[in-house]
Parts: C-alpha cells; sequence; structure tokens
C-alpha cells in the first residue's frame, strides 16, 4: 500500500478536495470522474468516503491503483482529510 496522504486538517471542503487533486497531478495520476466528489455536502459529525479508479496522466490507461478518500466534519466545521492510493 502506497500512503499518499495522512489526516490533514482544512477549513473547507474545497480546500481539502482541491488538496488531493493536486497531490494526484503530482504523483502522475488522473482521477476518473472527479465531479461526483463536488456534489455531496458533509453535515456536521459526518463522514463521507469516496473510492475512485485512476489513469496514467501520460498515457491515459487505467492505473493499477485506486483512490481512497475518508473526509469528516468535526464539530467545530474543520474537515478532516485522510486519503490513500492502493
Amino acid at each position: 500500500m502506497e500512503i499518499a496522504g495522512s489526516s490533514t486538517y482544512f477549513d473547507t471542503q474545497a480546500a481539502a478536495l482541491y488538496f488531493v487533486f493536486s497531490n494526484i497531478k503530482d504523483r502522475g495520476y488522473e482521477i476518473i470522474e472527479p465531479d461526483r466528489l463536488w456534489s455531496e455536502h458533509v453535515g456536521y459529525g459526518q463522514t463521507v468516503k469516496y473510492h475512485f479508479e485512476l489513469t496514467v496522466s501520460k498515457t491515459g490507461n487505467p492505473a493499477r491503483k485506486w483512490l481512497h478518500i475518508s473526509l469528516y466534519r468535526m464539530d467545530s466545521g474543520t474537515y478532516e482529510l485522510t486519503f490513500y492510493l492502493h
């Protein structure tokens, strides 16, 4: 298992998701169906989980890894982001 990121805290849901996109792109991957991330609102005290197929940026071929994201919105309004490639 390759760890892409660990628990990281953000003030907004958008900031957390941009962080994931940037990190994945820097590693040479593209997310299949990234629009699905933006449609779901995370309520206070809730966790949402996403699992995405990836493609290799240079070739456009399917990657052997998947992106797994867990986004938790704390009662304070801060978002805790955990994600990894597997």
